[in-house]
C-alpha cells in the first residue's frame, strides 16, 4: 500500500482528482447551457462525466495493477474460483488420428 504514496503516484492521484472534478463541472456547465436553450450541449453534457468515469476507471485500473505486484507469482487470484480448464476440440482426437496417418503415410513413401 505504502507504494500508492510515493512521489510519482501522489502526482497520479493529484491529476486524477482535478481532471475528475473538472469534468463533472465542465457536465454541469454543459447542462446549465443545454438548459438554457443549446442544444448542442446536451451532447457535452452527457460526454463531460463519460470522461470522468473513464479517469476513474483509468485511475482504479492503474492502483490495482500496482497493489497486484505485491503479490507472489505462485498465488493466483484472491477471488475463490479457479480458473477454467482451457477448452479442448470435440475433434482433437479426429485431428490427431488424421496426422498420425498422415505421417505414417510420409515414412513409407
Amino acid at each position: 500500500m505504502r507504494r500508492l504514496l510515493t512521489p510519482p503516484w501522489l502526482v497520479l492521484h493529484f491529476f486524477a482528482v482535478v481532471l475528475t472534478v473538472a469534468f463533472g463541472l465542465l457536465g454541469w456547465w454543459q447542462l446549465s447551457r443545454a438548459q438554457g436553450g443549446n442544444a448542442i450541449s446536451w451532447g457535452y453534457a452527457f460526454e463531460w462525466p463519460l470522461f470522468a468515469l473513464f479517469t476513474l476507471a483509468l485511475w482504479i485500473r492503474q492502483m490495482r495493477l500496482e497493489l497486484r505486484k505485491d503479490r507472489p507469482e505462485d498465488e493466483g487470484p484472491r477471488r475463490g474460483k479457479p480458473e477454467p480448464p482451457p477448452m479442448i476440440s470435440p475433434f482433437e482426437s479426429d485431428i490427431l488420428k488424421a496426422r498420425t496417418e498422415i505421417e505414417s503415410q510420409g515414412s513409407h513413401a
